[in-house]
């Protein structure tokens, strides 16, 4: 199964299509369409695939239930890695204090 993603406006969000169906618009949207497809029932070990609209490159390889159970986070190196998946509300940043070029800012996340 093949999950094929498109840019949506901007912002790093992305549509999931399963052929021509939109599954999720989603900042992270292989797993989040993992997710979606376990919900309506699809076979946890069924394999699935991301590739980007316009290409055959496939991106991502996984099965349902491993893609499901993961997300994307950054750490508080602003690194990015893929972590395991709760549930609940997205965490709240904390604002960052800083200045740059003599004017002071707040920065969120």
């Amino acid at each position: 199964m093949n999950i094929t993603v498109r840019p949506v406006g901007r912002g790093g969000r992305y549509a999931a299509l399963l052929g021509t169906r939109e599954l999720c618009v989603s900042h992270t949207p292989f797993f989040t369409a993992a997710r979606v497809l376990q919900r309506e029932g699809f076979p946890d070990d069924e394999p699935i695939n991301m590739s980007h609209e316009g290409s055959s490159i496939i991106s991502m390889r996984s099965t349902i239930r491993e893609a499901a159970s993961l997300t994307v986070r950054e750490n508080d190196h602003d690194d990015i890695c893929i972590a395991p998946y709760t549930e609940g509300p997205p965490r709240m940043p904390f604002p960052s204090v800083g200045v740059h070029q003599g004017q002071a800012f707040v920065a969120l996340g």
